[in-house]
């Protein structure tokens, strides 16, 4: 094979190498976001249960003063008790104490529904709370697992550049050009293999002559439809 091709099959190996890091590292932040919707949907329930918790706490605060004045009318109407001087109107006062009792006893009752849902929001908050938290360690986890990713590729990247540096240095200078502007035109793969006369980069059929010629030449040969270079691996069994 010849030595140029064999230097840009292998500067294409590390040119492919970078992209794929540099791709994976690009995905990063949307892996990030990806784990954050938990998160998101754990916070949005406690604000729920946050704001459900608040409003029955201010339903108990407006039912014990409701229970305060009720209780402050029952003990007005019973001091007036003894000034009623005839039964008619001591039964009518005797009634409306008995009506204020029973609402005592309603408003009283219905202070103990609210105190035991504000118990039930409680556990809740609680609970949801706990969610959020794990939720934060789960997502620090992932990202300290990602931050490592970007601290592996960043030293592959800087690796495989030291590399490219030593191989480009010895491919010649104008086939280097056309590799470069072929590689910025094709999704980054210059350099494809040819088998069962096809092309590997754009899939077009390779001539049966120009096949047989990437197989024996010393030649860099391109493809007709995309321009790459071609090279050609003889099957295990045939070497």
């Amino acid at each position: 094979m010849n030595e140029q091709l064999t230097f840009l099959i292998a500067l294409q190996k590390i040119d492919s190498a970078i992209l794929s890091t540099r791709l994976r590292m690009d995905a990063i932040p949307a892996a990030i976001a990806s784990h954050e919707g938990p998160l998101k949907n754990a916070e949005s329930a406690c604000e729920n249960v946050r704001q459900n918790h608040a409003e029955l706490g201010k339903k108990k605060r407006d039912k014990e003063m409701e229970i305060e004045d009720i209780k402050e009318r029952i003990s007005k109407l019973k001091q007036r008790t003894a000034g009623i001087k005839n039964n008619k109107e001591y039964q009518a006062h005797t009634k409306e104490i008995e009506k204020a009792e029973k609402e005592l006893k309603r408003s009283e009752d219905e202070l103990l529904s609210v105190m035991d849902s504000i118990e039930g929001a409680s556990k809740a908050l609680e609970i949801e709370q706990g969610r959020i938290a794990e939720e934060k360690a789960k997502i620090e986890t992932i990202k300290k697992d990602l931050e490592k990713e970007v601290v592996k590729g960043t030293e592959e990247i800087k690796k495989l550049k030291g590399e490219r540096k030593k191989l480009i240095e010895k491919i010649n200078g104008d086939l280097y050009g056309e590799y470069m502007a072929v590689l910025k035109t094709s999704r980054g793969v210059a350099v494809v293999e040819a088998k069962d006369e096809t092309c590997h980069g754009c899939d077009m059929h390779i001539p049966p002559q120009l096949f047989v010629e990437i197989k024996n030449s010393d030649e860099i040969i391109r493809c007709l439809q995309c321009r790459r270079i071609l090279y050609y691996v003889a099957p295990e069994d045939a070497k």
